[in-house]
């Protein structure tokens, strides 16, 4: 108890880490507005794909559907732009409040519905890690007083959360794996890979049975073992240089590119820095 104690109060745990994580997150949520913006008309206009509904918000958890529910054709602009100025602001100042943090996780998270049939699972957990995001400290405090003590703990309870989080994706989806009989057979990766509809190298090379067979179980077992392995110190460097790898492979050959791209962001927690 002591010692959940001390690591909740006693200092700020990986402050640079999560400092590196928040600006590329950020990174991807800036490339993902531009986007929308590009395509405006497509996601929120006249001849929007996705379909809204009026609805009658009545319970907190029904305000992540401001914008679905919303009737006019302009209110993504509002989402979209305050997104960005939020954006530019964490940016900019060092201190930003918690409540702007806040409001561009609400932002994001009403786009994301809005856009229901667009999402994947880095969709889901750029939910997830911009809420988690809220809860990261700035800077790191010397002194602390009782004040600052709730922040170190605010702070630790973010970090903590978005580790298990990362945790859970992996060792969820080699339960999932192992409860698909092409995956257990060795086949998953090599019909994924004749999708060439998502494979952005299909016309480059065709895929080698027994390599994809290889390749999968390779996947199979680094996803299983993920929570055990990645504290091992002497293999961590090299086991996460594996796990990019992997995700650029789910990302250009899967065509998961955003969940790809947020799972390489993720792994900045983990990789070893040198403390001054």
């Amino acid at each position: 108890m002591k010692k959940l104690v001390e690591y909740f109060f006693s200092g700020y745990n990986f402050i640079s880490e999560t400092g590196n994580f928040r600006k590329l997150l950020y990174l991807v949520v800036t490339v993902k507005i531009f986007y929308w913006l590009s395509f405006y008309n497509l996601f929120f206009g006249n001849n929007a794909f996705a379909y809204t509904q009026p609805l009658s918000l009545n319970f907190i958890k029904d305000y992540a559907y401001v914008l679905y529910s919303s009737q006019s054709k302009t209110t993504g602009y509002v989402f979209l732009y305050g997104a960005l100025i939020l954006l530019l602001l964490s940016y900019s100042i060092k201190k930003i409040p918690f409540v702007f943090e806040f409001i561009l996780w609400f932002l994001v998270l009403n786009i994301h519905n809005k856009l229901y049939p667009t999402l994947t699972g880095g969709s889901y957990l750029i939910n997830q890690f911009l809420f988690f995001n809220c809860f990261f400290s700035k800077r790191s405090q010397a002194k602390l007083d009782w004040k600052k003590s709730i922040s170190v703990c605010f702070h630790n309870f973010g970090i903590t959360a978005t580790i298990l989080q990362i945790l859970m994706v992996y060792f969820i989806a080699a339960l999932s794996k192992l409860n698909d009989i092409d995956w257990l057979h060795g086949d998953a990766l090599y019909k994924l890979s004749k999708v060439g509809h998502y494979n952005m190298f299909s016309t480059w090379f065709n895929s080698n049975y027994l390599v994809d067979v290889l390749l999968n179980y390779v996947v199979l077992g680094y996803q299983l073992l993920f929570p055990v392995l990645v504290w091992i110190k002497k293999i961590k460097k090299m086991f996460l240089l594996i796990g990019v790898l992997m995700h650029l492979y789910i990302a250009f050959v899967m065509g998961l590119v955003e969940f790809g791209s947020v799972m390489i962001i993720s792994y900045i927690i983990f990789w070893p820095i040198k403390k001054q």
